[in-house]
């Protein structure tokens, strides 16, 4: 085995420039592969970890409908799902929540939309401005960190997040004491409905606080975006608005093992409508698995490319090579052994593809993984610190499936040195 082994590696040294070019297509087939395969994993482990860092495990996110559309994107719209009741999420099941057990903390939210936000002294607006309305204090979790002096928001105060400074370009500082002006608009608007009253409405904050978060909006009292809900909209009072259209979302604050059991609660039994960290788990983990099954189909065709060159490289190795395959089998080499000896090579070929491609793959994502941080962060993903993480155990079974390529695309060259008549062989010029 170890002579047949020096000798198929013998035959690849022949022909340097030839074994190289072959193992392009193998190494470009690898380097996408390992790509999909750990660009895929990190990039979702970069979603995760986001993700983690503003939503806590044990938070849910209620509301009468599906805020982020997940349900209506994973599955087909039907009929019985239209006729499902509409629940208003009020006070009375604010009420209902709050005594469900394992439930630690309701906090009631209300979000405005359709409002441009303008910093004092400056004339544009922030691009996205929608106001968050929760009595949540600045050391609340939620937030990664909070300057101000007063953490507990007042009537007439508001939080900004860190990316609001950015915009304005100015400092926590300097910002702390300056007004806000929230000014209601139709031109935010997706689709806008013309509304009378929608227009030159004003509301004026001072900025309390700055908060850390990737969630780059202002933060109001629940009872002051009530009152702009109330006067937009001209209802009676907030009572009538709250009776009518009910809070935007609640946030539940659970016990530590009770998370499910309660999520479980709200879905089946008060008909809500609840975000968890489960929830998004699962969501990024079909997206990404689905598009990494169609990234991979990529791959497979790019590898397919590649057992084509092999298969062309060995069937001329072969014919070059006729009359010193006919001396091998001449001095007593089996059929066998001749098989052996040119899947050995067609398989080293393989390796030699594979190693080059991780090679390469590894050496580009130390260079760009910098950049790709920095990008990352400007995005809004304050936490990460390193994008690309290079996995062993998938370079080991990404090089064994190169090698296997190549054995497979050797098998017909290989078979058809196999069957050489040797006297035919030494007579071929």
């Amino acid at each position: 085995m170890v002579k047949m082994f020096k000798y198929a590696l013998d035959l690849i040294l022949r022909r340097k420039l030839r074994t190289f070019l072959t193992s392009l297509g193998i190494m470009i087939a690898v380097m996408l592969m390992t790509f999909i395969l750990f660009g895929m994993t990190d990039l979702q482990s970069a979603i995760l970890t986001q993700f983690s860092s503003v939503f806590k495990p044990t938070d849910l996110y209620v509301s009468s409908q599906d805020m982020m559309g997940l349900s209506s994107m994973m599955s087909a719209p039907s009929k019985e799902a239209e006729k499902k009741e509409q629940v208003i999420v009020n006070e009375e099941i604010k009420e209902k929540i709050e005594e469900v057990e394992g439930v630690e903390d309701v906090y009631p939210m209300f979000i405005l939309s359709g409002f441009d936000v303008y910093l004092e002294g400056d004339e544009i607006p922030y691009p996205r401005s929608f106001v968050q309305c929760v009595n949540l204090p600045g050391n609340h979790s939620m937030y990664t960190s909070f300057k101000g002096e007063n953490p507990i928001l007042k009537e007439d105060g508001i939080f900004v997040s860190d990316y609001v400074l950015s915009f304005f370009e100015i400092s926590s500082e300097d910002i702390l004491g300056k007004k806000i002006y929230v000014r209601s608009t139709t031109s935010r608007l997706l689709v806008p409905t013309t509304n009378k009253n929608m227009i030159s409405r004003e509301y004026v904050f001072t900025v309390q606080g700055v908060v850390e978060t990737s969630n780059n909006a202002f933060w109001i009292t629940a009872d002051k975006g009530l009152d702009i809900l109330v006067d937009i909209g001209r209802f009676t009072n907030r009572q009538e608005y709250i009776e009518k259209v009910g809070y935007s979302q609640i946030l539940v604050s659970t016990a530590e093992g009770e998370t499910l059991e309660v999520e479980r609660y709200l879905t089946e039994e008060l008909g809500l409508n609840v975000i968890s960290t489960k929830t998004i788990v699962d969501f990024i983990s079909t997206l990404t698995s689905g598009l990494a099954i169609a990234l991979v189909v990529f791959g497979l065709i790019s590898a397919l490319v590649a057992s084509i060159g092999i298969i062309n490289t060995m069937v001329m190795s072969i014919y070059e090579q006729t009359r010193e395959i006919g001396i091998v089998k001449a001095i007593g080499a089996s059929n066998t052994q001749v098989l052996v000896i040119f899947l050995i090579q067609s398989g080293l070929i393989g390796l030699i593809g594979g190693v080059l491609g991780l090679t390469i793959t590894y050496l580009l994502m130390k260079v760009s993984d910098p950049f790709l941080v920095e990008i990352l962060k400007e995005q809004g993903f304050g936490s990460i610190t390193q994008f690309f993480h290079f996995q062993p155990l998938n370079a080991i079974y990404i090089t064994l499936g190169s090698i296997l390529i190549g054995v497979l695309a050797g098998i017909y060259p290989a078979m058809k040195a196999a069957k050489l008549d040797p006297v035919k062989a030494l007579r071929y010029e």
